[in-house]
């Protein structure tokens, strides 16, 4: 859906109170005077939905309304600029038009068309650059700024690790939808969990058992996140998507918007990983796996109930806008018995066991993190997203994109290899198509290669790996390449510290 596209005339040369908002994205003053304005943790003591945190939301709204502007105005910005192509110093004057409004400049030599080019190309070509500039833009304010906080976990890593968790590790569907997942539907730091999405949530297993191999060998040489000795297992989460408004059409494309296929694959996936761990490593080295569908429509979740054994079913599962309901006009602390009340005898009623204490606790906080999101929507979308289907800016591929956590600003997808993810970036370049390509906008792509600094010719190999990702990408995508409707910009970011990503030369 195209409805998220703001319809607006730009007035040139004047800037708007809303333009000056978000112009200096990036200063570290302009997120202090946020933080103080909001705070952090405050809970309204008026608002009828006790758990919910109203600062946090004031926070994050803010945080999506600044971000996203810099990605959509482009489009008549630019179309406004280039309506004067013929004033006298254009060049400069172009420039100084789009950092006016946009915050950004190009080369002046970027404003100048080639003789063998057209109008039409020469809009794709600035289109994406301008894109890409933005992105640059945004990763430098979220890694340097931390706007969203989500560098401050020690609070969030003692809660998962009085449930019994050391490591968390998140695969979503790769629909732009869920990129908010962590730090809006959840209210996680981002730094707490490691994400790897994949298109339907179908994550490669082999994958996921190295990053456990990964992370338990750490436990054990160096003690981190916590001493090997210590009884605690790593967490893998898988999360699919469905909508309620419209199940037919804005499911998950991967699996023909049939949710109970998406949770089927989902589950699938990880009882392979449970067994994988298992049988190669033994029965000690258990891991806690848990499943959960997000309603697309509305940030709301179905959150499936492990037994005793940690075993999930798509039939036991509770909806936490029924709870939300439920628990409006309580206190804060009766709100929390009846969530935890509720967890139990979704089991009981389906003759099965009630999940550990510990990882009931922490379904509940999670639960409990989901209201402040539910009144997010209710507050600032009427309850319901308008961009209920697609509505992404941009493709992001390769690993990392940290500093992607808003809904809708990006389908992004894990991968080593073009072979190896193909499945995805089509599901991606299917999506695109009809909201760019069929209105002349080119489809801009995003490669990210980490590396880490430490390790000699971690820098160089990443180069390498980006470079041939973006080879691969421009040819098997070549019908839209040579007409300059795919785009793309290879990146690179060193993953050992909050390093903002940079531009591949």
């Amino acid at each position: 859906m195209l409805n998220r596209r703001r319809k607006k005339q730009i007035e040139f040369g004047k800037r708007s109170q809303s333009k000056g908002r978000y112009q200096n994205l990036g200063s570290a003053g302009l997120q202090n005077n946020i933080l103080s304005e909001v705070g952090s943790s405050s809970l309204s003591p008026h608002n009828t939905q006790s758990l919910v945190n109203v600062s946090q939301n004031e926070m994050l709204r803010d945080y999506e309304s600044r971000t996203k502007l810099l990605f959509d105005d482009i489009e008549p910005v630019l179309k406004e600029i280039l309506s004067h192509q013929t004033r006298s110093g254009f060049k400069r004057w172009a420039n100084e038009q789009l950092f006016l409004h946009l915050g950004v400049k190009l080369e002046e030599a970027a404003w100048d068309m080639d003789e063998s080019s057209n109008s039409y190309s020469f809009f794709q070509d600035l289109f994406s650059q301008i894109v890409f500039k933005q992105f640059l833009r945004m990763s430098e304010d979220f890694f340097n700024n931390d706007p969203l906080q989500g560098q401050n976990r020690k609070e969030a890593e003692e809660i998962f690790r009085e449930a019994g968790i050391h490591a968390l590790d998140i695969t979503p569907c790769a629909d732009g939808r869920l990129a908010h997942f962590i730090s809006y539907v959840l209210r996680l730091p981002y730094s707490v969990a490691r994400r790897k999405a994949h298109a339907g949530a179908l994550f490669d297993v082999s994958e996921s058992v190295r990053n456990w191999v990964f992370i338990e060998h750490s436990r054990f040489r160096e003690g981190m996140p916590n001493n090997a000795a210590e009884p605690t297992r790593f967490l893998k989460m898988a999360v699919y998507h469905y909508s309620k408004v419209d199940p037919s059409h804005q499911g998950c494309a991967a699996h023909g918007s049939d949710d109970k296929k998406a949770a089927e694959a989902a589950k699938a996936k990880l009882q392979d990983f449970r067994q994988a761990i298992e049988n190669r490593f033994g029965c000690g080295s258990t891991v806690e796996t848990m499943l959960i569908g997000l309603n697309t429509d509305n940030d709301t979740l179905k959150v499936h109930i492990p037994n005793q054994q940690g075993q999930v079913c798509l039939d036991r599962y509770i909806e936490t806008d029924q709870l939300y309901s439920n628990a409006t006009n309580m206190s804060a602390s009766e709100a929390r018995v009846l969530i935890e009340s509720e967890i139990d005898n979704c089991n009981l009623q389906k003759n099965s066991t009630i999940p550990r204490p510990e990882l009931k606790k922490l379904i509940a906080w999670l639960v409990t993190n989901n209201f402040s999101q539910i009144q997010y929507v209710k507050e600032y979308e009427q309850g319901l997203y308008e961009d209920i289907g697609h509505a992404e800016r941009f493709i992001g591929i390769g690993n990392g994109f940290e500093e992607v956590q808003l809904r809708n600003l990006c389908y992004y997808s894990f991968l080593d290899t073009i072979e190896e993810g193909v499945n995805d970036i089509d599901v991606g370049i299917k999506i695109f198509k009809g909201l760019n390509v069929k209105r002349g906008l080119p489809i801009p792509i995003i490669i990210r290669c980490d590396y880490d600094g430490r390790v000699p010719g971690s820098k160089t190999r990443a180069v390498e790996k980006a470079r041939r990702i973006e080879k691969a990408v421009h040819s098997r995508y070549q019908e839209l390449s040579s007409c300059g409707l795919l785009q793309t910009m290879g990146t690179l970011r060193d993953n050992t510290g909050a390093r903002p990503a940079e531009k591949l030369i």
